[in-house]
């Protein structure tokens, strides 16, 4: 794993995916792209709405995971 040892300890270190999502169409699609991001090893952190979201268009999911060496 890749770590990082500071005073206070180890240090991890993750990368991080954007994916933007249309919602306008279905929700059917959102959750597939979380449940095939979470089977490769990927947590979803954050859901973003954009200016385009406040139509209901379209949102971007954040994605996080460890980076191991």
């Amino acid at each position: 794993m890749s770590r990082e040892s500071y005073s206070g300890g180890w240090l991890l270190m993750y990368e991080y995916e954007f994916v933007k999502v249309n919602t306008k169409s279905s929700n059917r699609h959102y959750y597939d792209v979380v449940g095939n991001y979470a089977k490769s090893g990927w947590r979803l952190h954050q859901v973003f709405n954009n200016h385009q979201a406040l139509e209901g268009a379209c949102v971007e999911l954040i994605f996080e995971r460890e980076i191991i060496e």
